[in-house]
């Protein structure tokens, strides 16, 4: 068990088991359903910078920068 679960639930210890199960695998879904993608991620950061550099050239072909 993890420590953000305890402070999360402070009366953790009284949850049936079935409801700590799903808490568990909710919380297990959803670091691996963000992991690769998201913006802390290289895939995420990586696309950010592509999105900033088209950007650019967009706004280079339109004349208004440089």
């Amino acid at each position: 068990m993890s420590d953000s679960t305890n402070l999360k639930h402070k009366d953790w210890e009284s949850l049936p088991e079935d409801q700590k199960d799903m808490l568990r695998e909710g919380i297990r879904n959803w670091r691996s359903w963000g992991s690769w993608f998201s913006w802390g991620s290289p895939v995420g950061l990586g696309l950010f910078f592509v999105e900033v550099g088209a950007f650019l050239v967009l706004l280079h072909y339109a004349g208004l920068i440089g």
